[in-house]
């Protein structure tokens, strides 16, 4: 199975293991500027959002607007994340009110494996927007990385 592409910034704090000449380390990070962050303001939610997806939507963006991730090619992973939180909540929302067996056949209820579904889309998704612990943590290694990016130590023994 193929490894997940790294930006080149991230590569080259690694160490550049892919041995990329500086010529291809050139190219190809003036190619990632062009997907720059995008503040806030310029993320706005989809007008095919419900009132309700469309909150989850903008409080999404509020949360990771200080991180600086978040461009408007995220936009359609937003808004899939929101409208499953939303659908999510729907579903919770029935299950309380019948319960988790349904009482006609005494079998689980077919809301029990949709929440089940939503669950694990909302946890792929945030995964890859930042919002689970892990992933926070992944991109707050990252931000230190880059900032430290170049500031190696030079040591009193090195010459030049």
């Amino acid at each position: 199975m193929a490894r997940p592409a790294k930006s080149m910034k991230i590569q080259l704090i690694e160490g550049n293991t892919n041995n990329k000449t500086r010529e291809e380390i050139a190219r190809r990070a003036k190619a990632e500027e062009k997907f720059d962050v995008v503040s806030s303001e310029h993320m706005q939610p989809p007008a095919t959002l419900g009132s309700d997806s469309k909150k989850v939507f903008r409080k999404i963006v509020k949360i990771m607007e200080p991180v600086g991730i978040l461009n408007e090619a995220d936009i359609d992973l937003i808004a899939t994340y929101a409208d499953t939180q939303v659908i999510y909540t729907q579903v919770m929302e029935q299950l309380s009110m019948q319960g988790v067996v349904d009482p006609e056949t005494g079998k689980p209820s077919r809301f029990i494996s949709e929440r089940n579904k939503l669950a694990e889309l909302m946890r792929k998704l945030g995964d890859k927007m930042g919002l689970s612990p892990q992933a926070r943590a992944q991109i707050a290694n990252t931000i230190a990385g880059l900032a430290n990016a170049g500031k190696e130590e030079v040591s009193e023994w090195d010459e030049n």
